[in-house]
């Protein structure tokens, strides 16, 4: 530590000079170095110490009060305004140990392998070959979420392998590992992943899925029914973000999902790709098909409105807003010509 500067006398009164008293304080806050790791100054006066103790006026150092109890209290008070300093955000966790991921190619589910998207044409998880396995691993969101490179990028598209619970990278991936918020807005030619979708889907409505209309709504077959099966495809599914409706077909051992944000249903159905409920099944989760109801239909145009609606919100001034929604601004009358 630098040593102290010369100190200030003045004489002393039987009430201290306040400016004199301040000219102290600024001397001695003048004297911190960089050794002492950001602890602010504390004002004498407010901690009740008398900066006139001796007989020539000198004023006591902070540290040297003769109370102990003092020192305590404004140690603790500095450590607290540090810890207070502190972001706390943890950095996301490797899902699985990078040393026991094999490389190994992908299965061959097809006949020709596409060199660019290193996989085999027409074959994803839910192909028939590998349809009856059950999934590798699993997404604990409030444990493997955090942050990561992608989170410094603006635009950058979730972890595909973070979803399926398989990512060995944790806060080296250069990816998103969270959940997706409806803030996260994406070209509606890709998913949250990044992957291309196609203009129509496939027939078995598996795959990333298609650009030509917004689907927030997935299909959960091979569900074992059981008499609180509605609560059990709620707490699962909604893991994975907030929930519009859910429709259970208790005869037929299938449900369907829809979600608020589309993004949340695109990270659901790989999330949800092949695990187990409550029971040892093995889920089946695609795309759902177009609902025929007009109900179905007019609650669907009413949400994308909505959506519209907010978006337009996001973009406006918050100045705009307020006018806007306490009714300052009218709409200008038209001129009779």
């Amino acid at each position: 530590m630098a040593s102290p500067g010369p100190v200030q006398v003045f004489q002393v009164d039987e009430t201290p000079d306040e400016n004199v008293v301040s000219q102290v304080n600024k001397d001695h806050s003048n004297n911190k170095t960089n050794d002492e790791e950001g602890e602010e100054v504390v004002n004498i006066l407010e901690l009740g110490i008398d900066p006139t103790t001796t007989e020539t006026g000198i004023a006591n150092e902070v540290s040297e009060t003769k109370d102990g109890d003092e020192d305590q209290r404004i140690e603790v008070a500095v450590v607290k305004k540090d810890k207070k300093k502190k972001k706390k955000v943890r950095p996301a966790r490797p899902q699985v140990d990078p040393s026991q991921v094999p490389e190994r190619p992908p299965p061959q589910t097809g006949t020709v392998f596409n060199i660019w998207y290193n996989k085999w044409s027409g074959g994803d998880r839910e192909d028939k070959y590998i349809s009856q396995t059950k999934a590798e691993g699993r997404c604990n969101v409030a444990k493997d979420s955090g942050y990561t490179k992608a989170d410094s990028v603006p635009g950058s598209y979730f972890c595909l392998f973070f979803a399926r619970g398989l990512c060995p990278n944790g806060k080296n991936c250069n990816y998103l590992h969270r959940l997706p918020t409806i803030t996260d807005i994406f070209n509606p030619n890709v998913d949250c992943f990044g992957r291309d979708k196609r203009s129509d889907y496939r027939d078995d409505m598996g795959g990333v899925g298609s650009f030509m209309r917004q689907n927030r709504t997935i299909y959960i077959g091979r569900i074992t029914v059981s008499d609180n099966i509605e609560e059990i495809v709620a707490r699962h599914f909604a893991e994975w973000g907030d929930i519009e409706r859910i429709r259970v077909l208790n005869s037929r051992g299938v449900a369907f999902v829809t979600y608020v944000n589309e993004a949340n249903a695109q990270f659901a159905k790989e999330a949800m790709a092949h695990q187990s409920l409550d029971h040892n099944e093995i889920l089946n989760v695609r795309w759902a098909t177009v609902d025929p109801n007009p109900l179905a239909k007019a609650r669907e145009q009413r949400k994308l409105e909505e959506q519209a609606a907010e978006a337009v919100r996001r973009m406006l001034p918050p100045d705009f807003l307020e006018q806007l929604n306490s009714g300052a601004l009218q709409p200008a009358k038209r001129q009779k010509t």
